[in-house]
């Protein structure tokens, strides 16, 4: 319940509409009660001479013996006839009983609207936060968190609070004023009757404690497996194509129709809770008012209770139960979003590796070098994958490295963007250890192009300008050029730059793709830029051309990059080898084909030179 009390503080910043709204469902619901009971009244006084056996005047008196009503009978008395007495009681009962329905109108408005106003964005403020806080966490979290479990967060679990809590601060609000005004009433027509009625609340309230634990019980497991089908659903839209190569689609099939069942098990236990808790509750209140009805009826025969009393007694016993049994329902859905909320505030709590420090200072374009201090690291420790790894890159200098897969290539990288701190030593820039600047500053001198290419389900111009609005058409016409994506852009695509890549750029090939993340990188004309397997999905030719607008473009830059293509090595001044994550050799292509063991393999294997 802890967590469900984090969500209830989302929607409490929005107070004021919470107090109004809980101010107008008090007024709602004693206008109802009020404009029940004069309703019963006028009943009374219309049969009052047949039923009750009393004449019109003395119930009329009755009804206005109180210091409100007393003036009034007074002055009808004075200036009317006993029977315009009566109509004009009659009259003012009914004007009295329409202003309240249309009052009580006006104030189920405000308790729902502004109920559901302050609920609704109290939901959008967490789902904002939760965003934000994914989006600010390590790549560790990435790594390790399956992709279904953190889409079921953003969609069924948030779901699960948004509809529950919507039932919840509805009925919660309201609930308890009728019930507590039923009780009150009740009590002061008949103490008797009341405790008929009183009968049922402890009863009430057990079975829907017993019903509440089994609903967070199933409530949980269903979330579980939910997760577990959106993560299948998301592995089989992704890898589509090695499900077709291998005729797995049958086993894919499978493997979604177990999880689905086992959903489908547990969300069926949870309805079937509900199920029989309510004709449970329901059987037990009509037995109560069957008991009230009974003994009722006994006292209005004795002439110890009105008739209009008795009818006003059963409406308040149904604004008893009838909250009583949304109460049931509340507590249940309170169960539901509070095994969601968990899940929720699971991925909130998730602390932050990589956080930036309260004094982080903006780092100040690179002049010196990138000096990675004797930094070793391991993804899970004690498995370290990168050992004693200390390299001095010069200003301007274009820096390859190259090693077998696993050897620690994507590692340096990793550590220079900051995405994971070292285990061991640092990574500075002229000198300052990168953990004192602000993340801002570190990556905005930094152009990244990745391996695993991302294009986002946008337009090219808003690809190649990703992250920022303040660049103009002619700036990512110009990067588009230099990574000879502009010619493929205007002459190929239907839009041209306003032509939408799809998800993951999938209207577009590898090297298209590849060709649009390096004209992004570009585009920021960083001081430092990383190629990661850049080039890989590009043809000889192609290739050759864009090596030479590199060339050109890192001019003054500092470039690292990583490749298994020799010709894409040509324009470095020094290759770095690594081997089981140390550095083996550090010097030019001949250097390392006469001293490098590793190199030579590599070469002789072709992974730096193909075709």
């Amino acid at each position: 319940m802890r967590d469900y009390w984090r969500y209830i503080g989302y929607v409490w910043r929005y107070k004021v509409r919470v107090i109004i709204s809980t101010a107008s469902s008090f007024l709602a619901e004693g206008m109802n009660f009020a404009s029940v009971g004069v309703f019963v009244v006028c009943l009374e006084v219309l049969l009052s001479q047949r039923v009750s056996g009393q004449p019109s005047q003395l119930v009329t008196k009755k009804i206005f013996q109180n210091p409100i009503g007393r003036p009034l009978l007074d002055y009808l008395n004075t200036h009317n006839s006993p029977d315009r007495v009566l109509m004009g009681t009659i009259v003012i009962l009914g004007l009295a009983f329409l202003a309240m329905v249309v009052i009580r109108g006006i104030l189920d408005f405000l308790r729902e609207y502004l109920l559901q106003a302050a609920s609704l964005n109290g939901w959008t403020d967490m789902t904002n936060d939760l965003f934000r806080r994914v989006t600010g966490l390590s790549m560790r979290f990435f790594t390790r968190q399956q992709l279904g479990g953190t889409m079921s967060t953003f969609g069924p679990d948030l779901s699960e609070l948004r509809n529950g809590g919507r039932s919840v601060f509805r009925d919660l609000v309201r609930a308890p004023f009728q019930m507590m005004g039923g009780l009150v009433i009740t009590l002061f027509l008949s103490w008797r009757l009341w405790l008929i009625t009183f009968i049922a609340l402890p009863v009430a309230g057990y079975l829907m404690k017993i019903a509440g634990k089994y609903t967070r019980r199933y409530t949980k497991k269903s979330l579980q497996r939910r997760a577990d089908v959106m993560r299948i659903l998301g592995e089989s839209i992704q890898g589509a194509s090695v499900i077709k190569a291998y005729s797995a689609e049958d086993y894919q099939r499978g493997r979604f129709a177990e999880s689905a069942e086992q959903m489908r098990h547990y969300t069926c236990r949870r309805a079937l809770v509900r199920a029989i808790a309510r004709p449970v509750s329901e059987a037990l209140y009509w037995l109560c008012r069957i008991a009230v009805a009974v003994y009722g009826a006994h006292l209005v025969l004795a002439g110890q209770m009105m008739l209009s009393e008795l009818m006003y007694f059963a409406f308040c016993v149904k604004q008893v139960y009838t909250p009583l049994s949304k109460l049931r329902d509340v507590y249940t859905d309170t169960q539901r979003c509070s095994a969601a909320a968990k899940r929720v505030f699971a991925v909130m709590d998730t602390p932050r590796e990589i956080a930036e420090r309260p004094n982080a200072q903006p780092l100040p374009p690179l002049t010196s070098d990138i000096h990675f201090d004797h930094v070793s690291f391991a993804y899970d420790p004690p498995h370290t994958v990168l050992h004693d790894f200390d390299l001095r890159i010069r200003a301007g200098e274009v820096i390859a490295i190259v090693g077998e897969n696993g050897s620690g290539k994507s590692t340096v990288i990793n550590l220079l963007m900051r995405f994971y701190d070292p285990t061991e030593g640092a990574v500075r820039i002229d000198g300052t250890d990168i953990r004192t600047v602000t993340h801002a500053s570190l990556r905005q001198q930094i152009g990244y192009v990745s391996q695993s290419i991302m294009l986002f389900n946008d337009t090219v111009r808003r690809n190649i300008a990703f992250g920022s609005h303040e660049y103009t058409a002619e700036q990512i016409e110009a990067a588009a050029r230099a990574a000879l994506a502009h010619d493929f852009v205007v002459g190929e695509l239907s839009d041209g730059y306003d032509t939408v890549v799809g998800e993951g750029g999938a209207k577009l090939s590898g090297g298209q793709r590849q060709r649009i993340a390096l004209a992004r990188a570009l585009l920021r004309n960083p001081r430092i830029l990383i190629l990661d397997e850049a080039t890989s999905a590009l043809d000889v030719d192609a290739e050759d051309r864009l090596q030479q607008e590199l060339e050109t473009f890192a001019a003054g830059r500092t470039v690292l990059m990583v490749s298994h293509r020799f010709s894409a090595l040509r324009t470095a001044d020094r290759v770095v080898v690594l081997a089981k994550g140390r550095i083996e050799h550090v010097g030019t292509h001949a250097e390392l084909a006469t001293a490098s063991q590793t190199y030579q393999k590599l070469h002789s294997k072709q992974y730096l030179e193909r075709g």
